[in-house]
């Protein structure tokens, strides 16, 4: 009987053992499930594609026009060796104009005070990407040619060219250009005349991304 006893507590603490190492293998299952369920992994899946941008800021030989009346030779095949008419209609081509890049060059003589020069000329942005102007550089005239001379690049309407002005996709800036021979009432002197001569007009607008 004492045997049997002993072997039956035996078999009740086994029992009780084994229930105990059940309930916490269970436990743990539903442990480890509720902490699996709380971390479940969240994943995005998706393609992104970068668009073929390009950047065109430039001026087009179409859109260089001079006031009604004017001659002028634009993009001649060899600009450097053409003289505008120099008052004696020997040359009668006027005023030249010519592109290289995205400069614009022109020449043309001021035969007497009152005498001005007017022409435009258009820059468009022909690519994908907005823009704006960076920076405006202008040349300076010598205290001499300011005496007799004014130079001056605005847009179309007169507005004045400013850092930052927008230039969207497909828009447009048509720029001014104006030279005029003061109208003084002494002429240069010899010297002075030729300080005139010498003037090499620069102007230079600068574009960025927007």
């Amino acid at each position: 009987m004492l045997n049997q006893s002993s072997q039956s507590q035996e078999n009740q603490g086994k029992g009780r053992k084994t229930s105990i190492i059940i309930a916490l293998l269970l436990l743990l299952a539903v442990v480890t499930i509720g902490y699996a369920s709380l971390s479940a992994t969240l994943n995005i899946n998706g393609t992104s594609k970068i668009r073929d941008n390009t950047w065109n800021v430039s001026p087009s030989a179409n859109d260089i026009e001079c006031p009604q009346g004017e001659v002028c030779t634009i993009n001649p095949e060899n600009p450097t060796t053409v003289n505008p008419d120099d008052g004696t209609g020997q040359d009668p081509t006027g005023a030249v104009i010519w592109m290289d890049g995205n400069t614009i060059y022109f020449k043309h003589i001021l035969t007497e005070p009152g005498d001005t020069f007017t022409f435009t000329c258009k820059f468009k942005n022909n690519g994908s990407i907005n823009a704006k102007v960076a920076s405006v550089t202008k040349t300076e005239l010598t205290e001499t040619q300011a005496k007799f001379l004014t130079y001056d690049v605005t847009y179309a309407d007169g507005t004045p060219v400013a850092a930052n002005d927008p230039l969207n996709v497909d828009g447009s800036h048509t720029f001014k250009v104006t030279v005029t021979y003061k109208n003084v009432d002494t002429l240069p002197t010899p010297e002075e005349y030729a300080q005139i001569q010498e003037f090499a007009s620069l102007f230079t607008v600068n574009y960025e991304q927007a």
